[in-house]
């Protein structure tokens, strides 16, 4: 009879996934990609999100099955992770499972603007480091303040790390969050304009419960070009002085400043973040004009995010974002030693003709140590695998790992997160 019961709720169990898999790749005809960050890059962001409602289904009963959830595997569907690292396997010696250390390196996004959203209950099975919030995921700063503490709840029932809360917040066009500071970013600021502006976001956002913000931009703002109008400047030295003053300002207010986008995006033919953009300046003239900036605001930045641009100065074909020498000029010529973000992962596949886990791959090889994915559930799942399979096959170090998820670690220790 037990047999019997068994042989029945394996067959209805087989039944259940099989139905499932066209969910889980994604092959639903009538489901279009969304944009859970807002990134627009891709879909409009009111489009529901692709396989979340099955992969939010499961996210209980993976985390039921690994045991107490955040204390064994942070197992995602279609994971075969086991909850503890295995013996002699790639990986292993990274202090967590392998998949938990793979999520603590993505930062994404998600639709919804409570946290009844879908979202949440996959955040019991990915330990990500951090949770992007964008346009519509904001109603007004109450709202805010409490889909960011269930943020960190969350996080916290899972038994797993606090993620950083981040926001795109550089003024104008370029914030998520729109009739909060800072005002705007135009020429006309002088640098203590931009560091009092960047004081009053600090504690607005700090107060709400965000600990990350994507600002300030040290793009040039050359004339034609995508950052005319929405940079602080066309000229080196003005932008750089209010750079750094808003970077310092930042970080008297608690809040870690991204500074966007090396090495420069002042002469792209695009925005990056929404269409294939190519850069044609040589190396020198990089060096003279758009990475000046960077050079001087790295003493005083966390975090530096890269482009997601071609750069004939490099190999012409490669987003910056995957390219080991855009990253090694941050370090050395820059002499940067915080935390790199990555450009949006998704529209750096679309430009490398690859998919968003073979980028974060590439990202994180080329030494990119948090992974910007907004893209939706179905995506965010894809390249969490695809990391997990490179790093235990050996194809991604596993000391690069350590050293990435070091980096990270240590910023939420000095930004008070978790």
């Amino acid at each position: 009879m037990h047999l019997r019961r068994r042989t029945v709720a394996l067959v209805v169990l087989l039944a259940a996934l099989a139905a499932a898999i066209p969910l889980l790749t994604g092959s639903d005809d009538d489901a279009a990609p969304t944009t859970e960050g807002g990134s627009s890059f891709r879909a409009a962001p009111e489009v529901r999100e692709r396989g979340s409602s099955l992969i939010s289904a499961l996210a209980p009963l993976l985390a039921a099955g690994s045991g107490r959830a955040g204390q064994g595997s942070a197992t995602g569907a279609g994971s075969t992770t086991t909850a503890a690292p295995q013996r002699g396997a790639a990986g292993s010696n990274l202090g967590v499972p392998v998949d938990r250390a793979a999520a603590r390196l993505f930062v994404v996004g998600f639709p919804g603007t409570t946290p009844n959203a879908p979202f949440f209950a996959r955040m019991r099975v990915r330990e990500w480091g951090g949770v992007l919030l964008t346009r519509p995921n904001y109603v007004e700063p109450g709202q805010l303040r409490t889909l960011a503490a269930g943020v960190g709840a969350a996080a916290r029932a899972a038994g797993h790390d606090e993620p950083f809360v981040v926001a795109r917040q550089a003024g104008g066009e370029d914030s998520a969050f729109g009739n909060l500071p800072p005002d705007a970013q135009f020429d006309q600021l002088t640098p203590q304009d931009a560091a009092d502006q960047a004081r009053r976001s600090a504690a607005q956002l700090r107060a709400l419960g965000v600990t990350m913000t994507l600002a300030p931009d040290a793009d040039l703002g050359s004339i034609g070009g995508p950052w005319d109008g929405r940079g602080f400047a066309a000229d080196v030295p003005d932008v750089t002085a209010k750079t750094v003053a808003a970077v310092r300002a930042y970080r008297r207010g608690n809040v870690a400043a991204v500074v966007g986008h090396f090495p420069g995006e002042g002469a792209a033919s695009a925005d990056p973040a929404r269409t294939t953009a190519t850069v044609g300046l040589g190396l020198d003239e990089l060096r003279a004009a758009d990475m000046q900036p960077f050079l001087e605001v790295a003493p005083d930045a966390a975090v530096v995010q890269m482009s997601g641009a071609l750069y004939a100065a490099l190999d012409g074909v490669t987003p910056a974002t995957l390219l080991p020498q855009a990253v090694a000029l941050l370090r050395k010529e820059a002499r940067f030693d915080g935390v790199v973000l990555s450009a949006d992962l998704g529209a750096a596949a679309f430009a490398s003709g690859t998919t968003p886990g073979d980028a974060a791959v590439d990202a994180l090889r080329a030494g990119c140590d948090l992974l910007l994915l907004p893209g939706d559930a179905t995506d965010q799942e894809q390249a969490v695998r695809t990391v997990v399979r490179a790093i235990r096959s050996g194809a991604l170090p596993a000391a690069r790992v350590r050293e990435a998820l070091g980096r990270v670690a240590a910023l939420k220790r000095r930004y008070d997160v978790g």
